[in-house]
């Protein structure tokens, strides 16, 4: 898999947060999109997930020097941020049989899958609005990283993580070295699991 942007730019009103971005992104490789608060890297990352379209240029997905349509590189991304909601009236084990017949996740993924790969001990009847924001956080890591898609976007993923959830995901992102994964992050312990570092003021 690989993501190619050319050309990218990205203006809200008259403001232009992203210029002439041009990089290649490759899948066995980790990338950290840095910068000071309020710089784009958000707006950067949903320009690659194509959630949102740039001004001008292009964001093209191929798989085997094949081009992917915008219409199906969705199916290829996992996505994470802070700001990214899921079905808060589901408890957990309606959000993994919603996320399953949607084909988000694998079909041998259950319950007890799901709770031995989060680490997270709450009740299976517990709506997920009742979740502190740490939990509904780990809860969207899990499920992503449980998704097997190759490309995993991840905005400020350790976001309201306590120490011991950062540890997990750490750890837990290993194993996804042969994926195609891109943070947006300022926190040095996010930035320093990454191979390659691109900082958003080189694109301004």
């Amino acid at each position: 898999m690989k993501i190619l942007a050319s050309q990218v730019e990205k203006k809200f009103r008259q403001e232009l947060v992203i210029k002439n971005f041009n990089y290649s992104f490759q899948a066995g490789q980790s990338y950290a999109i840095t910068g000071p608060n309020g710089s784009g890297k958000s707006t950067l990352i949903n320009v690659l997930s194509q959630f949102s379209l740039p001004t001008k240029g292009k964001v093209q997905y191929t798989k085997d020097n094949q081009e992917i349509s915008s219409e199906d590189s969705f199916r290829h991304i996992a996505f994470v941020a802070p700001y990214t909601e899921i079905i808060e009236e589901f408890n957990p084990m309606e959000m993994i049989e919603f996320l399953k017949k949607s084909s988000y996740l694998p079909g041998y993924f259950d319950i007890e899958a799901f709770e031995d790969y989060s680490e997270l001990k709450i009740s299976r009847h517990k709506i997920i609005k009742n979740f502190s924001s740490g939990m509904k956080q780990k809860v969207k890591l899990s499920l992503a990283m449980a998704s097997e898609r190759p490309i995993l976007l991840l905005d400020e993923p350790t976001s309201n993580l306590d120490e011991k959830a950062k540890y997990w995901f750490k750890e837990k992102l290993k194993d996804h070295q042969g994926k195609l994964i891109i943070i947006a992050s300022n926190e040095q312990e996010e930035i320093n699991q990454c191979t390659q570092n691109l900082s958003i003021l080189d694109f301004k």
